[in-house]
């Protein structure tokens, strides 16, 4: 799978190296070794903002 497929989920659960994703019928696990989170500046695609 690729992250494109959890898009349109539901985030149905969290731990500290996992999240859990609903769609349709189907539940996904996403485990989380390492991984960076940023905020982006602007509300527009990502791909063309800079970061915070």
């Amino acid at each position: 799978m690729q992250l494109k497929d959890l898009m349109d989920g539901m985030v149905v659960g969290t731990g500290s190296d996992f999240i859990v994703v609903q769609k349709g019928k189907k539940r996904l696990l996403l485990q989380c070794k390492g991984f960076s989170l940023q905020e982006l500046k602007s509300h527009g695609t990502p791909y063309g903002s800079q970061f915070d």
